[in-house]
């Protein structure tokens, strides 16, 4: 039998939005996944696999869970890109419940930069261009974990989540005036901080969640396992399946903060 030609991205979103078309018309509640996963490149791509596919998982658990209809898109091997990220950040559509976006790959931070902890993302598509490596072609091809939450919620809904599995470690190279700016704008739109999180505060309609979530801290680098995957990845995926053998449904809340400190203790022991 002839082998059937793979789905083109451009196929793949619009399959994406009409899912998420349909679940609001229906009016059920839903949680959107977009999941950004670096696995055209070789020293990352085991991990970056077993990562996608432990993140999708989970998720879906979570859904079923909480009660939430699962949609979910991927963006990696060929149609890894900055462009075809934002492709899917506009085929969401506004008003969904919960969206989330989950990073494995390439990170780094500016020197000189304590001000801005989240890590930059590297969104190179596979090339063999001769200035692939210089600083300029990686400045045009990264955002900061910040910057997107922000870009994510303006194009999402009242419960955004951004978590990023990659290194943060510092490069010889001090951030440009533009990303600057990027920076200064995502810190004056971001919701404002709270010392709690809880039920209450999840449940409201009118109150706007933001989480924020990096697996290494500021000039850290990330670890990845070719058993397991990326290391802060297999522990949060393993918190979460605990956590559902110990607990009965909670109705749409979930207790995330309980779950990023229980990862951060096991990953950082690790």
């Amino acid at each position: 039998m002839p082998k059937s030609s793979p789905v083109t991205f451009t196929a793949q979103l619009k399959k994406f939005k009409e899912n998420i078309f349909e679940l609001r018309t229906a009016k059920k509640d839903r949680l959107v996944l977009i999941i950004m996963s670096n696995t055209h490149d070789p020293a990352l791509c085991t991990g970056c696999i077993k990562d996608a596919a432990a993140i999708k998982k989970v998720f879906k658990e979570i859904c079923e869970y909480t009660g939430y209809a699962f949609c979910s898109i991927e963006v990696s091997g060929k149609n890894y890109s900055e462009k075809n990220l934002f492709k899917a950040f506009d085929s969401m559509g506004l008003y969904n419940d919960v969206t989330v976006f989950y990073y494995s790959g390439h990170g780094f931070s500016y020197k000189k930069d304590s001000k801005s902890k989240y890590p930059q993302l590297d969104m190179r598509r596979h090339s063999n261009r001769k200035d692939f490596n210089k600083i300029d072609f990686i400045e045009n091809n990264t955002q900061n974990l910040k910057v997107l939450l922000q870009i994510m919620r303006f194009n999402g809904g009242r419960i955004n989540i951004a978590i990023a599995d990659c290194c943060n470690t510092t490069i010889p190279f001090l951030r440009k005036k533009d990303s600057i700016k990027d920076m200064v704008i995502a810190d004056g739109v971001m919701v404002a901080p709270s010392k709690s999180f809880t039920k209450k505060l999840y449940a409201d309609d009118d109150n706007m969640v933001c989480v924020l979530v990096s697996s290494s801290t500021q000039g850290q680098p990330a670890i990845t396992d070719k058993e397991t995957g990326s290391i802060f990845t297999h522990y949060f995926t393993q918190t979460i399946k605990t956590l559902f053998t110990k607990h009965s449904k909670t109705n749409q809340f979930f207790p995330w903060v309980k779950v990023l400190r229980a990862t951060a203790q096991k990953a950082f022991k690790e």
